[in-house]
């Protein structure tokens, strides 16, 4: 194993030239071959008819929602750096992915996900990295780049996991009807009443309004805030209309929805006749393919939408399952909603396990 040394960022890297007034209008305008990076991590801004800088550079943006404290590393031959970013340009025998791989480490364990705002220069130039070095005690660069091809390796493994957690979610089982029963097509139009969430809660709304009751938002799991009053008491299907649109969520006792969320009532002619999970499970994949928008890479970042009037329009027949006398057979829908609620929790199981395992830093040992 290498002997090492600890070095501040600020004591192993230059800082680069930047352009913090540099606007997409001023881009726009000067449109050329050079790229702009600034807190969109990885990813140009735009590009320009001259540059600040000519060596590869660790760019960490400064500000952001979402992207603050989180570095990439640029090696275009020139570029030029813009607002909400610094550049730390690794001095001669240090290896720029190397360092890359160490401060992002250091640096996830100091940003709080999307709640982080701001990291400034002064912050990042006391960062101490551990180096390899020679017995001369000079910088050991083949060892750094023998490190850098590690990382990069578990990098690849981890993405490739975190690709699967996507698959998996999109893994929806359709029930399909069963041979010997039988079923009545229930148009679900019939079934349930579509109600769009309130658009006037706001978070301006629910400051004014603080209580025990919790409103719902796109989010498909925890609500955004606690009120003093609630719209529904029970239990209700509701779907997100942005962002991951489509997934169906139950939510029970005393609660509201906002603008973001919908809700369907079952209808009152078919209260106590039709399971409310055996629902969940039949109009989820539906739901999900009927989506409109975009996905991020790998399913990240998703950009989709599902509205009431969407649904609406579709004219979903839902299979009932009848008992020998032909009412609805409430047994038989709990049978198979229980089966699907199995396979709903193995996948859970198996994302939760791949969480853990791609949420943890794995450096390795470079101490003599």
């Amino acid at each position: 194993m290498s002997k090492v040394i600890e070095k501040t960022m600020g004591e192993i890297c230059s800082i680069a030239k930047r352009n913090g007034s540099l606007t997409m209008e001023d881009i726009n305008k000067m449109s050329g071959e050079f790229p702009v990076y600034a807190a969109s991590v990885g990813v140009a801004i735009g590009y320009i008819n001259s540059y600040l800088n000519d060596k590869p550079a660790i760019i960490v943006p400064t500000a952001g929602n979402g992207t603050a404290g989180k570095p990439y590393v640029v090696t275009d031959p020139f570029y030029t750096i813009g607002a909400n970013a610094v550049g730390f340009v690794p001095e001669e025998n240090i290896d720029v992915h190397y360092v890359f791989f160490q401060l992002k480490n250091i640096l996830s364990s100091l940003v709080k996900g999307e709640s982080f705002k701001n990291i400034n220069q002064g912050m990042i130039k006391k960062i101490k990295i551990v180096i390899p070095i020679k017995e001369d005690k000079s910088f050991d660069l083949e060892e750094q780049q023998r490190l850098s091809g590690i990382y990069f390796e578990i990098e690849r493994q981890r993405q490739y996991l975190s690709n699967k957690v996507y698959e998996i979610q999109e893994l929806l089982v359709h029930i399909d009807k069963e041979e010997g029963i039988k079923y009545e097509d229930v148009p679900l139009n019939s079934l349930v009443i579509h109600e769009n969430g309130n658009a006037s809660y706001t978070k301006t709304w629910c400051q004014k309004h603080k209580g025990e009751y919790p409103i719902y938002s796109a989010n498909n799991i925890e609500p955004i805030n606690f009120v003093d009053s609630f719209d529904y008491d029970g239990e209700y299907l509701t779907y997100s209309k942005n962002g991951c649109a489509g997934y169906i969520t139950i939510i029970g006792n005393r609660f509201s929805v906002n603008g973001d969320r919908c809700v369907m009532r079952i209808n009152e002619e078919y209260v106590g006749k039709v399971n409310i999970l055996y629902l969940k499970y039949y109009l989820e994949p539906i739901f999900r393919k009927n989506k409109k928008g975009r996905l991020g890479a790998f399913g990240k970042n998703e950009f989709t939408k599902l509205n009431s009037s969407m649904i609406k329009s579709l004219n979903i027949l839902v299979p009932i399952p009848l008992a020998t006398d032909g009412s609805y057979d409430l047994d038989k829908q709990r049978e198979i909603a229980e089966r699907y609620k199995q396979i709903d929790e193995i996948k859970k199981g198996l994302i939760d396990k791949i969480v853990q395992l791609t949420s943890i830093n794995v450096v390795p040992d470079i101490c003599s």
